[in-house]
């Protein structure tokens, strides 16, 4: 949910750059959304490693050293992030990327059934739970149509409409 936070702000940060900036303004929608996301995850994967006990939470149900596996997730948030913002590699660290999203899905989900109250306290956990494994396939999604990863996006060229 954080993660979704961050993005949101620093795409509206972006858009707002890309009025005034002649640089900015040669990049679409889609690639702005791409670099506040690369933004945002190395913002969150920081955020992961200087702050592990806040995340904690989310590991303690499988691993028995929450800061080592949290310092990973955040380094390899990181690495994401800086995937995202260089042209070359955008999809390869997009895909690792969801992947690591797509992990934090059952591991949301096996947080519920134990019952490990999160940072805000046991009171809010229910709802936040189930925010939370939402919010983790809303993430992986965005991820998917700001890289445009689609399979049928290289169909779709003057060489292969065919009208028969």
């Amino acid at each position: 949910m954080l993660l979704i936070l961050v993005i949101l702000s620093t795409y509206v940060l972006i858009r707002i750059a890309s009025i005034f900036s002649n640089y900015l303004k040669a990049y679409t929608r889609n690639q702005h959304l791409r670099f506040a996301f690369g933004i945002a995850a190395i913002i969150v994967g920081a955020l992961h490693i200087m702050y592990p006990s806040f995340f904690s939470h989310l590991f303690s149900t499988v691993f028995k050293s929450t800061y080592t596996a949290t310092s990973i997730s955040g380094f390899i948030q990181i690495i994401c992030g800086v995937g995202l913002l260089i042209r070359r590699v955008y999809k390869e660290a997009a895909i690792l990327l969801m992947i690591l999203l797509a992990l934090f899905i059952p591991l949301s989900i096996l947080m519920m059934m134990e019952y490990i109250p999160g940072p805000l306290g046991p009171e809010y956990e229910p709802v936040l739970g189930y925010i939370r494994i939402l919010s983790f396939p809303l993430l992986i999604w965005i991820l998917f149509k700001a890289c445009d990863m689609s399979p049928r996006k290289g169909l779709q060229t003057e060489r292969f409409n065919h009208d028969i």
